[in-house]
């Protein structure tokens, strides 16, 4: 017992009082859970079972929200008094609630209820039960459900997204696009004469080489832009809000940070990067978009490798 407002045992007691207080604090203390019973008023502690005083650092707290975190000066942001009684006073019923002992870590799942006290004042009943194994286990199922969603949407070499993942993105943009009638440019791309560095210089060149054109253009590109790989050495590009002019100068952009990498450990010569690109308009589809993209980058490869082509329709029938 916390408080002197509980009689003590064998105090001026009759023998069935005695008996039924014994019996209560017996069986309280035996719970394996946090039982305790605070003024609803003055969050004056009045009881407090013995895995309460075993769980919390203040074995002999004086008020509720001091099992919380002894520093706190108001109530807890968990505590359900203001929700546990009516206007009129009346109990409101039992209120679920989840905490945490910042002392230890720990999770409790909470019950609460208003009731009348011996002398006639209302009080907070609360039972609490440890549940830190279910919440250790709910962060680690998050934990690996974000990770197993993050490893679906990457490419497993680069940082950025993959094929699958970019069409995800892309639709909604596209359609959100189309239906507001913004701009919209859609860019492939891969590395001049990769299979060559591959071939010359192993797969481990080339994979970092793969790595290094992502990181150029991660740095180069805007949040909302969707930049993926697309397959092999090839990258896709969709600029929301973005016309074929601006397009343009970031991709001349990044062509000269490109530049400033060699392409090979053997020779001074820069990597370059070919483009095709083109924009929304009134008839496109996804699938038109992604054919004049890469007509477009098939255009800058005949016309000699580190070009920026933009497709031009000759008939859209």
């Amino acid at each position: 017992m916390v408080n002197s407002d509980i009689p003590k045992i064998g105090q001026s007691l009759t023998g069935d009082i005695e008996y039924n207080l014994k019996c209560m604090s017996t069986t309280l203390d035996a719970l394996h859970a946090l039982v305790y019973v605070s003024d609803l008023e003055t969050q004056e502690l009045i009881y407090l079972n013995q895995y309460g005083q075993s769980e919390w650092k203040e074995k002999n707290p004086s008020t509720c929200f001091h099992l919380q975190d002894k520093s706190q000066v108001k109530l807890c942001d968990s505590c359900t008094r203001q929700d546990l009684v009516n206007k009129d006073n009346q109990s409101t019923g039992v209120h679920h609630s989840e905490f945490e002992n910042p002392d230890t870590g720990k999770w409790y799942q909470a019950q609460a209820q208003a009731i009348k006290w011996h002398n006639g004042r209302t009080v907070r009943l609360e039972i609490a039960f440890d549940v830190t194994e279910q919440k250790q286990l709910e962060h680690q199922l998050r934990t690996a459900h974000a990770k197993a969603k993050s490893n679906a949407n990457t490419d497993p070499l680069l940082s950025c997204l993959n094929r699958r993942a970019f069409f995800e993105r892309f639709e909604s943009v596209f359609a959100h696009s189309q239906r507001h009638k913004f701009p919209l440019t859609l860019v492939m791309m891969d590395i001049d004469n990769f299979k060559v560095f591959n071939d010359e210089f192993g797969h481990s060149f080339g994979d970092q080489l793969l790595v290094t054109t992502s990181n150029v253009f991660e740095k180069a590109i805007r949040e909302t832009d969707i930049f993926a790989r697309y397959g092999g050495d090839e990258f896709i590009l969709a600029l929301p809000n973005t016309n074929q002019e601006n397009t343009i100068k970031l991709l001349s952009r990044i062509q000269q940070d490109m530049s400033k990498h060699a392409a090979s450990p053997s020779t001074d010569f820069s990597v370059t990067l070919s483009f095709g690109l083109t924009s929304l308009d009134e008839k496109s589809t996804v699938d038109k978009l992604l054919n004049h993209a890469d007509i477009a980058l098939y255009q800058a490869k005949n016309a000699g490798r580190n070009h920026i082509e933009v497709y031009q329709a000759l008939d859209d029938n």
